[in-house]
């Protein structure tokens, strides 16, 4: 077990480990961390067989799981953080379930991270910041969005908050994509109504035909929306311009599958997708919303669109169908960007110094 007095012990508490922007950068962010000769561990309240613990095993990284009844999964998560003098909570859900079991924590540095913007409003959630303040440290946003929405909900006035930029490990990126006929356009993450994938293919029936039949839609994800995405395909006939690819965890098999990466949530902290895609060569078209305007350049490595637009999103696919030479150059545009701006060694050593602090 670790030494619990030494700075480099860190327990990244997650809600799961199955596919999910913040779920990979706590992956990239132990790989980092375990090569700078840190002890880094992961706990998670999902199941043993979730997507990305495979990942976990391949980058040697030791993960812990708790038992499905409510006493086991405190005494569980109890004896896992205990053997770290760091606890890194990645989402407000395990953090709101050990409340209980947080007084026996306080010799320990907790730091809390929102990786999206949702206020998470509401009686029980106001309850939950306002014991969590007292037990937490220090609390960051990978968006100065999801900074100042917290900021409006819950106050925490007097506590230090910290803006820190996720970023990819740009050694790890493989280009193996091959050329098409077709404008293929990818959407990746969870099929959930925050998400609104339902959006794209909206935009799709916005096209002229000859314009419809030249582009290719890859699903990358599962989630409760699934069920709507193909009622949507079957009821307006697209089922020979869509692709549902299910979960899949190796990245270069998915942003290699694509031209164009699209997403249209309703919120969105720094989108880890649209920072991955661009790494991979991608131009992105994605909703005004969160921190996407901060990677996403309008007109210089993509578009941005207002939330829920399909006509907006219609015409911009158009534009791109249109000029395949412009996609190419939006492309290294944006790889430019992550280059320049957001490499996973920067977030790593942000992420150090508020440790230390």
């Amino acid at each position: 077990m670790p030494d619990k007095f030494t700075s480099k012990s860190i327990i990244h508490v997650v809600s799961s480990l199955e596919v999910g922007g913040a779920e990979r950068f706590v992956i990239d962010l132990c790989r980092l961390q375990i090569g700078q000769k840190m002890t880094v561990a992961i706990l998670s309240f999902g199941l043993e067989d979730d997507t990305l613990v495979s990942e976990c095993e391949k980058a040697g990284i030791n993960v812990f799981f708790t038992a499905k009844n409510k006493m086991g999964k405190w005494r569980d998560a109890y004896l896992s953080v205990n053997a770290f003098n760091i606890i890194h909570f990645h989402s407000p859900y395990p953090l709101k379930f050990m409340l209980p079991i947080m007084p026996l924590c306080i010799r320990k540095k907790i730091i809390y991270t929102r990786h999206g913007a949702d206020p998470l409003s509401g009686r029980s959630w106001d309850y939950m910041h306002k014991i969590a303040r007292l037990f937490v440290n220090e609390v960051s946003f990978v968006s100065q969005e999801g900074a100042d929405v917290f900021a409006r909900t819950h106050g925490w006035l007097r506590k230090s908050k910290h803006v820190i930029d996720n970023g990819v490990n740009l050694d790890e990126v493989v280009i193996t994509r091959t050329q098409s006929d077709k404008t293929r356009i990818g959407s990746v993450g969870r099929m959930i109504p925050l998400k609104n994938q339902i959006c794209l293919l909206k935009a799709i029936t916005l096209l002229p035909e000859v314009k419809r039949k030249a582009v290719e839609i890859h699903f990358f994800g599962d989630g409760p929306d699934l069920a709507l995405l193909k009622d949507f395909v079957d009821k307006n006939l697209l089922q020979e311009f869509v692709i549902f690819h299910g979960m899949v965890s190796n990245r270069s098999d998915i942003y290699n599958s694509f031209d164009i990466l699209t997403v249209t949530s309703e919120t969105e902290g720094l989108s880890l997708a649209i920072m991955e895609a661009m790494a991979y060569y991608c131009p992105v078209l994605a909703s005004n919303v969160g921190g996407n305007s901060k990677l996403v350049v309008d007109e210089s490595n993509g578009y941005l669109f207002d939330y829920d637009d399909a006509q907006k999103l219609s015409d911009k696919i158009a534009i791109f169908i249109a000029n395949p030479e412009l996609v190419k150059a939006f492309a290294l545009k944006g790889r430019s960007r992550i280059e320049e701006q957001f490499s996973l060694e920067a977030s790593v050593e942000k992420y150090q110094k508020l440790y230390l602090s």
